[in-house]
């Protein structure tokens, strides 16, 4: 069996497993420097190491030098380090103190304060009490005047009434009288009036009016001129007297009555037309206030409403 040669000859073609091209060894890159001429090789190559070895001394020699640089430099950065922190601590120290200082003042003045404004509260607190004692006795006070002014209020309106200087409203009895029908020289005359008058003011009337004349104590019911008149003005028959009152009362104690029972004898012998009915809803007028000519004191100092 013959062996395969292990060997090419330089010259001779490659062929690949696959197919039968053959491959030129002279298509293949040449690295540089086996195209570089010796001389020029050499050359760089020595000039290359010099630089290298400069190199490495120049960094070595820093080195040197900076580290004694550092090593002169490091005492009096050190001092200046030390001389700054001391200056620091100095300071701060001064400033806490100055801050405790400013601390403990404004403690005292912030216990001094409170004490102050207690004492105020507590004279503020003594002067709500005051005031509401003061308050209550004024609002029992002021309940007391309420209580007088009502019953002063109460006392001039029954007086008012009676004098006939208050308008008034309420229910009573309407009596109307007339002439009789046979007509003649019979008219009602002012004494008539003054009967039935005085016999209502008996029986309770509280204000009584006369064709819309209200009555007072000082009011005049007298004949003048052939006609009656009644506040000084002349009236018209039929004469209409509003009686304010209890008209269910009235009735029988007008009849019960001196004046009224007279009053009542007279009208049924002389024929006068007589009418007596109950109103719920009697309106007076206020008498026309008369200037005062003249007073006499009484013998009490306190006038009756009565």
């Amino acid at each position: 069996m013959k062996r395969p040669d292990a060997r090419r000859a330089p010259g001779e073609n490659d062929r690949t497993p696959d197919d039968d091209t053959v491959v030129d060894p002279t298509d293949r890159p040449v690295p540089g420097h086996v195209l570089m001429p010796l001389l020029t090789r050499l050359t760089q190559e020595s000039m290359d190491a010099d630089y290298r070895v400069v190199a490495e001394r120049r960094r070595a020699a820093g080195e040197a030098t900076g580290a004694a640089r550092s090593r002169g430099r490091r005492p009096w950065v050190t001092a200046v380090a030390t001389g700054v922190f001391g200056v620091l601590l100095t300071v701060a120290a001064v400033q806490t103190s100055r801050n405790a200082d400013v601390d403990a003042l404004g403690r005292a003045s912030l216990a001094e304060r409170v004490t102050q404004e207690k004492a105020a509260v507590r004279d503020l607190q003594d002067r709500a009490g005051e005031l509401l004692a003061d308050n209550a006795a004024a609002e029992a006070s002021l309940r007391e005047l309420r209580e007088r002014e009502d019953q002063l209020t109460a006392r001039v309106s029954r007086v008012g009434t009676r004098t006939g200087y208050l308008a008034v409203r309420g229910p009573g009895l309407r009596v109307t009288v007339d002439d009789p029908l046979s007509g003649g020289d019979i008219r009602v005359k002012d004494e008539d009036l003054h009967l039935l008058v005085d016999g209502l003011w008996a029986a309770g009337a509280e204000a009584i009016a006369v064709n819309g004349q209200r009555l007072t104590v000082v009011s005049p019911i007298q004949n003048t001129g052939g006609a009656i008149h009644v506040n000084v003005r002349p009236l018209n028959p039929p004469y209409v007297v509003e009686a304010v009152g209890d008209p269910d009362q009235m009735s029988g104690r007008l009849l019960a009555s001196t004046n009224g029972s007279l009053f009542y004898a007279v009208a049924r012998s002389l024929g006068f037309v007589l009418e007596v009915e109950d109103d719920d809803n009697l309106q007076l007028p206020a008498a026309r206030v008369r200037t005062l000519r003249s007073a006499v004191p009484g013998a009490s100092g306190d006038v009756s409403d009565e």
